[in-house]
């Protein structure tokens, strides 16, 4: 299982793709961006990275807060959906 430090996630997939999920696993929308979800509160924070020449790449960051096995089970879920192998 993976190790997160700081229960959050920096992801580049696109933020429809993550509402997506989210809803798709039962989410309740607490305002704008910020869900529950089993007891833990969930905040999509949107980002740009401009790092790369004529290329915006999303960044959003994913913050999990609550308790530390769910918090953690939830970012692997997530990170193993939208796993890609380059294909």
């Amino acid at each position: 299982m993976f190790t997160y430090s700081d229960y959050k996630i920096l992801s580049a997939v696109p933020l429809a793709d993550i509402k997506a999920y989210l809803y798709e696993i039962g989410v309740e929308e607490k305002s704008d961006l910020v869900y529950e979800y089993l007891g833990l509160k969930i905040e999509v924070i949107i980002g740009i990275n401009n790092a790369l020449i004529n290329l915006n790449m999303p960044q959003h960051t994913v913050h999990v807060r609550g308790d530390k096995a769910l918090a953690e089970k939830f970012l692997t879920d997530f990170r193993l959906r939208f796993l890609s192998a380059g294909g």
